[in-house]
């Protein structure tokens, strides 16, 4: 009887070569040796993933050849069918054994899953017989067979996932043979290995991904070198942006270590508030829900200096390109600002030498007007100064210092950035700041708003700390700046908790006093003169401000009491009380003089108010 005649059931009870003969035109046989011999160099040759993908496949192939073998018998239903796969295991010598532990179909007698287990399969002897225990399951070439045989006979696609391989050190192997759409997310990587991908079209997509790098290793270099040649001809840092965005068609700007930008390129918003972005290494940073920005940190030494970014626009991101030529521009920017640092700090340096030598007296006339063309101050220009005091919680010297450095280099890019020729220095504890006028006079605001834009500048980098401000007139003649920064000084003498910034102009004839070294003279002149009276007023200084109007009265009874809206009889009364405290005559003109000048001081000084 024709083995295509019988029953799929009794096919195997045939004795071996006769099913092999009936079900193959041909068949050949390959050592196991040979096989795993072949395998290994298919690994050193296309990596171990191709190669488990082509025995994966190879069994597949193999599983469909035998399915149709089988689909070609007498046969009840596909369970029959699927109930062969076995047998067919068996008859290859891919094992010793295999027993079906579990299978569940529906009504419609489609596959839900069927649980296995393999005895003794090739592939698991020949890996531990050739490198030990295993981290993961081997047996590639039956797992592929089965899911090839059982998706032909069951008319759905099945995949066959080893769970348990005795190469893993596990007693047997044990598979699970399940749809496709049941695995779910459990099989992704799996299904890889059954796609038959082409090597020269992975070759081709390596190829193409090579020479995108190439091209841009060649922009990116075309650029950088671009950049060099820009840092060798010392033509700055806003050279460097308008070349990013030549080349690169991004909007680019760059930021100084306190998040303000210095230069830029490029339609950019009119307001970026950059202070919660400080990463040290290369991001790619949503600022907005229309705006992001691949920002690269500056360095020079060991600290951040700045940054520079690239903008783009709506959901639009950078590619290996991008971060290729920023990162290079960082490098670059970081030359050429360290470069820049080192030739302001030097001229700092010497501007600030100059100021002090002037401020000490150690400079002649015609030597100080030689360096101040030199250092391009016009002498016959006009000048004003200001002179800083901040208040820090730190008491030490060194504290003081660093914060007065810290603060001069802060303040000088605020003059910077509005072109204003100017020394800034630092002198006990205080910093000194010459302008020169016209340059000031360009901006056409008031001196001011002038004042209060340098204070917020300062308060945003140094909000702990309180800055008092003394300013000085305005001179013709570079030789007076010592007598700028006296004035600064009685100017500053006068602030206090309610008024931060003083003019000396605003100041009477008390700014003689104030232009004294000493406030002990000061304390003294005050004491002498209005102490005992100070002592027996009332919190409301109601003595001394009558006393105050009455000689800016100029003496005049009527006119001082209509302005204190007080009767005549009792400014008389409170006039005579304070003769007799001072124990002398208010009339003397000399000495109303003086009380006047000594309660200006204490009205200046904010301790009275009239």
């Amino acid at each position: 009887m024709s083995l295509k005649q019988m029953h799929i059931k009794n096919a195997f009870e045939l004795p071996k070569e006769k099913v092999v003969n009936e079900f193959y035109e041909r068949i050949i046989t390959i050592p196991i040796e040979a096989r795993t011999n072949l395998k290994n160099e298919l690994i050193t040759m296309i990596g171990e993933e191709r190669t488990r993908g082509v025995f994966i496949r190879y069994g597949w192939h193999c599983g469909v050849s035998d399915a149709e073998k089988a689909m070609s018998l007498e046969w009840d239903d596909q369970i029959d069918l699927a109930l062969a796969g076995p047998k067919f295991h068996m008859l290859h010598g891919y094992l010793d054994k295999v027993e079906i532990l579990e299978m569940s179909f529906d009504e419609q007698k489609k596959c839900n899953f069927i649980k296995v287990l393999w005895i003794n399969t090739f592939e698991a002897t020949q890996y531990l017989k050739a490198k030990g225990l295993s981290q993961e399951p081997v047996c590639h070439n039956l797992c592929g067979y089965a899911s090839g045989y059982l998706s032909k006979v069951l008319q759905q696609p099945i995949l066959v996932k080893e769970v348990e391989c005795r190469a893993m050190g596990h007693e047997q192997c044990k598979c699970i043979c399940m749809p496709i759409e049941k695995w779910g997310d459990q099989i992704t990587s799996d299904l890889s290995y059954y796609q038959n991908n082409s090597m020269i079209k992975e070759l081709d997509e390596i190829t193409a991904k090579l020479k995108m790098e190439r091209d841009h290793l060649s922009k990116a270099s075309d650029i950088h070198r671009q950049l060099i040649e820009e840092l060798l001809s010392n033509q700055g840092i806003q050279k460097v942006v308008d070349i990013l965005f030549e080349t690169t068609g991004l909007n680019v700007f760059i930021e100084d270590e306190y998040n303000q930008i210095i230069v830029k390129s490029g339609n950019l918003p009119e307001q970026l508030s950059l202070n919660k972005f400080r990463d040290s290494n290369t991001t790619f940073v949503r600022y907005s829900e229309k705006l992001s920005l691949l920002r690269t940190p500056i360095y020079y030494g060991q600290q951040i200096k700045g940054y520079c970014s690239f903008v783009y626009s709506g959901d639009n991101h950078p590619n290996e390109l991008d971060y290729m030529i920023i990162e290079n521009a960082a490098i670059t920017s970081s030359l050429i600002l360290f470069n820049e640092s080192i030739k302001v700090n030097t001229e700092q340096t010497i501007k600030r030498s100059f100021l002090n030598d002037i401020l000490e007296g150690r400079l002649a006339k015609e030597e100080m007007y030689k360096i101040a063309y030199y250092l391009d101050f016009n002498p016959s220009s006009t000048y004003w100064m200001l002179t800083l005091e901040g208040f820090v919680k730190e008491s030490s010297i060194e504290n003081e210092l660093a914060f007065n450095e810290e603060l001069i280099g802060h303040i000088h890019l605020f003059l910077k950035e509005r072109s204003i020729n100017s020394i800034v220095s630092q002198k006990l504890n205080k910093i000194i700041i010459l302008i020169e006028y016209p340059t000031f006079e360009k901006l056409h605001i008031t001196q001011s708003s002038f004042i209060d834009q340098l204070l917020r500048h300062c308060s945003r980098r140094f909000p702990k700390y309180r800055i008092s401000v003394g300013v000085s007139s305005v001179i013709q003649e570079f030789a007076q700046t010592v007598t700028l920064y006296n004035e600064t000084l009685a100017a500053l003498r006068t602030t206090n908790n309610r008024k931060n910034v003083y003019y000396f102009e605003d100041l009477g004839i008390e700014s003689v006093l104030f232009q004294l070294q000493d406030d002990v003279l000061i304390e003294r002149f005050v004491n002498q003169h209005i102490g005992r009276l100070l002592e027996a007023d009332s919190s409301e200084f109601e003595l001394i401000k009558t006393l105050y109007t009455y000689i800016d009265n100029g003496s005049s009874i009527n006119n001082t009491a209509k302005e204190l809206s007080m009767s005549i009889s009792g400014l008389r009364y409170r006039l005579t009380k304070i003769s007799e405290i001072l124990n002398h005559d208010l009339n003397d003109t000399q000495y109303a003089f003086t009380l006047y000048l000594a309660i200006n001081i204490l009205k200046a000084k904010g301790k009275i108010e009239i």
